[in-house]
């Protein structure tokens, strides 16, 4: 198998979630820097069209989602799991609603106003304009990214509570499902990492000492792993000269008459509805995935699971 590449940017919580399992499984892997805010002309050669962050490439297959990459890690690195079979269901649901949900009140609760003066990255007007255009056309069409703080702030802290009491109960567990994190621990952590990290909001957490602490254990699990920087280019040639690996089946049942023998466009359903375009290859109740060719990065595979996207014909 080629070396795992992680295209993402350091400010990216949904990057962390996937840092953070690689710290857990000791994985090591290669790193590309994208930039925050479009135009994203390397990356997009990779997944034409999807932007959102991270993508995880493994040769000429191009991985998109942290829910994907985070099952992927856990199918080539099983130990330890973080979607164990007997709580899989559990997990998963839970990190969904709070890959989503919770996400959006989180992010609202951090880019408050006294939030958003604790973000280095943000203290240039031009920056702060850029990115709010950004993120602007990246919530097109897609109520998702919508709540004010006055709405997200009490859902926030509602949940904050929920966790407060379990974290809390006896027999405690040190995680959120048990003995040993799960994919519910790090969407949960990852979250929490965004407000964490920003000092003029981090008191926020500070009436849930249970919650902390758990944040604490999350924060320092993991294992000493190698990350290399590579460039742009670099992993774009490395795609070209590597074949995507053999696809998973086309169960037409799923496809509700979309041909599969004509190109088809796959997106989120949420926010960041860029379509990618291409030939489906597989289409299951756990993935989906299109062939593609690019004029500098070859033919690639690229995947998105199937939970939060949707398949049309393309026009």
């Amino acid at each position: 198998m080629s070396d795992l590449i992680l295209h993402e940017y350091p400010e990216s919580m949904f990057a962390e979630k996937i840092r953070a399992i690689m710290r857990y499984k000791g994985i090591n892997y290669r790193r590309v820097t994208i930039p925050i805010i479009m135009p994203k002309p390397m990356l997009l050669a990779l997944t034409g069209g999807y932007r959102r962050t991270p993508v995880l490439q493994i040769g000429a297959d191009i991985y998109c989602d942290s829910a994907l990459i985070a099952r992927l890690l856990d199918d080539i690195h099983p130990e330890p799991p973080i979607f164990p079979r007997h709580i899989a269901a559990t997990a998963t649901a839970l990190a969904h609603w709070t890959d989503t949900f919770f996400f959006q009140a989180t992010v609202r609760v951090a880019f408050q106003p006294r939030g958003r003066a604790g973000i280095t990255w943000l203290s240039d007007p031009e920056q702060a304009k850029a990115f709010a255009q950004d993120r602007a056309e990246l919530s097109r069409n897609s109520n998702q990214l919508g709540l004010s703080f006055e709405t997200a702030h009490p859902h926030f802290l509602q949940h904050l509570g929920h966790l407060e009491k379990q974290l809390g109960s006896l027999p405690a567990t040190p995680f959120l499902l048990g003995n040993e994190p799960t994919i519910a621990d790090f969407s949960t952590y990852h979250c929490l990492w965004l407000v964490h990290n920003n000092e003029l909001i981090r008191d926020t957490l500070d009436p849930f000492h249970e919650v902390c602490a758990w944040y604490d254990r999350m924060k320092d699990i993991g294992n000493d792993i190698e990350v290399a920087d590579i460039s742009g280019e670099e992993a774009i040639e490395i795609a070209k000269t590597s074949e995507p690996a053999a696809p998973g089946p086309i169960e037409s049942s799923l496809l509700h008459g979309i041909d599969p023998s004509s190109d088809v466009n796959i997106m989120p359903i949420d926010y960041g509805r860029q379509p990618t375009r291409g030939r489906l290859v597989t289409a299951s109740t756990e993935e989906l995935a299109l062939i593609r060719t690019d004029h500098d990065a070859g033919e690639v595979i690229v995947h998105f699971p199937r939970l939060g996207y949707q398949i049309n014909q393309a026009k």
